[in-house]
């Protein structure tokens, strides 16, 4: 009976674990929901975004530091010291961006231009197209079939009407913001300079702010959460200029037109996990066929062999983005940062999560939450 008895009270205990750990699932669920009311109700956003804002010289020169440290570590280990490493791995970047900026800039007013003279040909066009179609609709006798023309052709008149007075005024928003940020990006890239320079020490402080009892703790948990961050970050930038430049160069040969802001559109959509190319793929699709139905087909060629290459061979061999994140944890992430963030947060939704991963599994490992570690 004992044994009988000890069973059942394991099983009530087992049981009551789960039921326990369920619970705690569901708490958490509901926090993040009651946060995220209290993020909305309150403006906090809103609040980080002036604070980010003002502070946002210090950030930009911390991250350019960080990205740049590995390479001036590896020539201080080389024999070269600090400080010549560091001028020269600042002159080496601020010649590499600033020539991809003036190239890219200089000939994006004029792309934007063209793209908006050519916009009533493309919506003649695809008027043209949508009236067959809808002729062809006729014959199946459906209702209401002219309303629902009426409506998605004053809806496709109305983006297209936008796209023709929004272009103009984003290269312009663009033009005004680099002009009014030249002071901000100076002073980020003299700001990166100087802690470049005392790279170790800087990020040494940080910790100075923890108990000596965590010290080790919390030193351990931020190196695991650079060493996945940078990888991500500094495999991301190097691929994603790798793609804008093959794509430039690719979308010229074919003849599509706008093909700087084109390629800038693609890489930045292929930032977002599994949606992401097929989005760019659709406006530079679009804008091809507005062309030519060969000058289309020839576009979504390339984008479909530059994402196999980009896919299966260039993201292996630049870098790592393997997230150790499941698919339905993605999508996920990306429709709620969607819908936190818009784009922007779509972008940063996997590195995030990611890191929220980690900070996890350290959490699991110290205070046995779920065992997780124990499973791996």
């Amino acid at each position: 009976m004992k044994n009988g008895e000890n069973k059942k009270i394991n099983q009530l205990l087992t049981t009551g674990n789960k039921i326990l750990k369920i619970l705690f699932v569901l708490f958490i669920i509901l926090l993040i929901y009651v946060l995220t009311l209290i993020v909305r109700e309150w403006k906090i956003l809103s609040l980080i975004g002036r604070i980010l804002s003002i502070i946002s010289p210090l950030f930009f020169g911390w991250f350019i530091a960080w990205l740049l440290n590995p390479i001036v570590n590896k020539l201080t280990e080389k024999g070269v010291k600090r400080g010549l490493s560091v001028v020269f791995t600042y002159l080496i970047m601020i010649i590499v961006v600033g020539t991809i900026l003036f190239f890219t800039i200089s000939s994006l007013g004029s792309q934007i231009a063209d793209l908006v003279s050519t916009l009533p040909g493309i919506a003649t066009d695809i008027t043209e197209k949508i009236n067959d179609i809808f002729a062809k609709l006729s014959d199946l006798s459906l209702e209401n079939l002219d309303n629902i023309k009426a409506s998605f052709m004053l809806k496709i008149q109305t983006y297209l009407t936008e796209l023709q007075t929004g272009l103009p005024s984003f290269a312009m928003n663009i033009v005004a913001g680099l002009a009014s940020g030249i002071g901000k990006i100076v002073l980020s890239l003299i700001l990166g300079f100087y802690i470049l320079y005392d790279f170790d020490k800087v990020s040494g402080t940080f910790i100075e702010f923890f108990p000596k009892k965590a010290k080790g703790e919390v030193s351990y948990l931020l190196g695991k959460i650079n060493e996945t961050l940078y990888s991500f970050v500094s495999g991301t930038l190097w691929l994603s200029l790798l793609l804008f430049i093959v794509s430039v160069i690719g979308f010229s040969l074919i003849g599509l037109n706008a093909s700087v802001l084109v390629s800038f559109v693609c890489v930045v959509t292929n930032l977002i996990p599994y949606v992401g190319p097929y989005m760019g793929a659709i406006v530079a699709g679009a804008i091809g066929f507005a062309q030519s139905p060969a000058i289309g087909i020839l576009t979504l060629i390339f984008i479909l062999v530059v994402q196999t290459l980009e896919g299966n061979i260039l993201q292996p061999l630049v870098m790592s983005k393997k997230m150790n994140l499941s698919p339905i944890t993605i999508i996920i992430s990306l429709l709620i940062f969607e819908n936190l963030f818009g784009i922007l947060g779509m972008v940063i939704a996997t590195p995030v999560v990611a890191l929220l991963k980690i900070v996890y599994v350290f959490l699991d490992e110290k205070f046995d939450i779920f065992g997780f570690a124990d499973k791996n």
